[in-house]
């Protein structure tokens, strides 16, 4: 196992354009790993659960994301250049493809894949399932408005200076959990509050957060459920029922239409399952997931 490995975050070019990853040493074999809406490759999304593990962690950012450059491309297109990515690497047969809450629907295409020979998906916290996504007409209203190109910087630039204080992280966080904040807040050790406060630090939506709602509406069910059809691999899923980011129902709804699937619930008390007390469980549960 490698001890402080090291981290590189760089352009990897593409016949669609310039692919933005990270790229974390291990002695085991390659993750493939997806961080969720408003993330960039190098974002903290949980990569640290699998560095821990020992495996080499390879994160991209997402079209839209980051320095990615390949234009509104939908998460089956990008799919291929992800197979384009792995053979300029020298990646082969990734141990895995992992997605968090939106980069789910990523991770599902790149393990259907069979050019990619991902052994194993695992979601966390993953959305959309067959279900539509945001869960709530409102967000889903807001949510292009709010996140668009033109309005993201300010609305990020906003939530840094929100989260300096831990007034303002615990507001962020408690939109992020259907708990009240004082069932968990206190439960949360000051370096874990600077770990979340690093998130929204290092958070921006780019044109990619209204391209992932493009690919999440109800309309387009048939597409994820054909995309689930196509997973051959063993999946673990992982969600906690208290996450106010996303619904659990996607959860359930994964497990409903991934064959070879299963589904452990966590005790963490925001969308930030990494954080916290459910660290621990979701750690082992993908230790012993991928030692199978």
């Amino acid at each position: 196992m490698t001890t402080n490995p090291r981290s590189t975050t760089r352009l990897v070019v593409t016949a669609a354009g310039p692919v933005e990853i990270t790229r974390t040493d291990g002695d085991r074999p390659a993750v493939l790993f997806f961080p969720g809406g408003h993330c960039r490759s190098s974002t903290d999304c949980g990569q640290g659960i699998y560095t821990a593990l020992g495996h080499e962690v390879v994160s991209f950012s997402r079209p839209g994301y980051g320095r990615t450059q390949v234009g509104s491309m939908d998460a089956a297109a990008f799919a291929d250049v992800v197979r384009e990515v792995c053979e300029q690497l020298g990646v082969l047969a990734p141990a895995a493809a992992v997605g968090v809450s939106f980069g789910g629907l990523q991770a599902v295409h790149v393990a259907g894949h069979r050019s990619i020979g991902v052994e194993r998906l695992v979601l966390h916290s993953g959305a959309p399932s067959t279900l539509p996504y945001p869960d709530s007409r409102a967000e889903a209203l807001l949510g292009p408005v709010a996140f668009s190109p033109a309005l993201e910087p300010a609305v990020w630039w906003l939530v840094r200076r929100l989260v300096r204080s831990d007034r303002g992280l615990r507001a962020m966080l408690a939109r992020l959990s259907t708990l009240s904040p004082g069932q968990w807040w206190d439960d949360l050790s000051a370096a874990e509050k600077d770990q979340a406060r690093g998130v929204f630090n290092s958070m921006g939506s780019g044109s990619g957060f209204v391209n992932d709602l493009r690919q999440a509406r109800a309309k387009d069910a048939g597409q994820r459920m054909a995309a689930l059809a196509r997973v051959r691999s063993p999946v673990l899923i992982t969600a906690s029922p208290y996450d106010g980011g996303v619904d659990y129902a996607h959860a359930e709804d994964f497990q409903a239409h991934l064959e070879d699937s299963r589904l452990v619930e966590l005790p963490s008390p925001t969308h930030l399952f990494w954080i916290g007390p459910g660290h621990d469980l979701v750690a082992d549960a993908v230790r012993h997931f991928l030692d199978e």
